[in-house]
């Protein structure tokens, strides 16, 4: 009975494995941009396939472990959800797909699938619970996947006026250094925001004074990062003061002052139970990434901060 019942389970993983890899590779239809002869356009598709199905397994893992929580399941969900707390569509994380029809497009929200749900350890009173963002990453060193993902999210997270952020991995080698980048982000009065004003000012002038051949394509990126986050209207009344002749450090203090009413926010971590390293070998990607690979001192995966942008 006992053979019987590891051949059972057998079976039944591996109907689970192919029926993740099969909605995996019709996912990477959507998430690649499409080539000429109408397949995705990517170097190698079974890579992608490979990753994407890992990062349905981590998410899958995160809720498992969290069974009591109220989710916004669906895209409908999470839109609905937002826009009732007048936060402009423009802002709501998303993609746009082409149509059929080579003229029209679609807006699609949410779609990298990401955990959202309302904490049951918020101290907000009903009806003003504070939601909850989960990024699932991987084991691997680098932090490019997490970094890209907090900065297509930052404006909207900005604009709400509090929420929490669930680092979660399944290896606590880099959650030290995930949090950093995090506190970089939101944290007004950081050392980074307080270059990144100055930096907007400059290349701001720059571009208003017409000299356009001294930007770089990376100082014209900042400008209209730097045009989404600091074009309120306090922000416009410190710029043309500091233009004026006001010293940079005046300007850069008041404008993070009124900035202080940024949003609420709570930072912690939690580790996963599993990386799926079959998907990385099967896919053909390097199995070289082990959680056990790196010896550096694990950080406590329960930690839990507090801050105020």
């Amino acid at each position: 009975m006992d053979q019987f019942t590891r051949k059972a389970a057998a079976i039944a993983q591996v109907i689970a494995v192919e029926s993740a890899v099969d909605f995996a590779r019709k996912e990477v239809e959507d998430q690649c941009p499409v080539s000429a002869s109408g397949g995705p356009n990517v170097a190698h598709p079974d890579t992608f396939a490979g990753e994407l199905i890992r990062t349905r397994l981590r998410i899958l893992d995160f809720v498992l472990a969290q069974p009591g929580l109220e989710y916004l399941e669906t895209e409908a969900e999470k839109v609905s959800y937002f826009r009732d707390l007048a936060v402009p569509e423009v802002l709501i994380p998303g993609r746009v797909y082409k149509g059929i029809d080579p003229n029209s497009t679609t807006k699609r929200c949410f779609v990298d699938r990401f955990p959202v749900f309302f904490s049951a350890e918020s101290d907000c009173p009903p009806g003003e619970l504070t939601p909850t963002f989960v990024y699932c990453d991987s084991a691997s060193r680098g932090l490019f996947h997490y970094i890209t993902h907090l900065r297509h999210y930052e404006h909207f997270l900005r604009r709400l006026s509090g929420f929490h952020f669930v680092y979660a991995a399944p290896s606590p080698v880099k959650f030290h250094r995930a949090e950093q980048f995090f506190r970089s982000t939101f944290e007004e009065n950081s050392a980074a925001n307080v270059q990144s004003i100055a930096r907007y000012f400059r290349i701001r002038r720059l571009w208003d004074e017409n000299k356009h051949s001294l930007l770089t394509r990376t100082d014209r990126d900042f400008l209209r990062y730097g045009n989404q986050r600091y074009r309120d209207e306090f922000s416009e009344s410190v710029y043309k003061k500091w233009a004026a002749g006001r010293a940079e450090e005046q300007a850069t203090e008041a404008l993070l002052g009124a900035h202080q009413t940024a949003p609420k926010w709570r930072f912690r971590t939690h580790l996963l139970p599993c990386d799926y390293d079959i998907f990385r070998s099967e896919s053909g990607m390097d199995r070289g990434t082990r959680v056990s690979e790196d010896r550096s001192v694990p950080r406590s995966a329960s930690r839990s901060d507090e801050g105020e942008g």
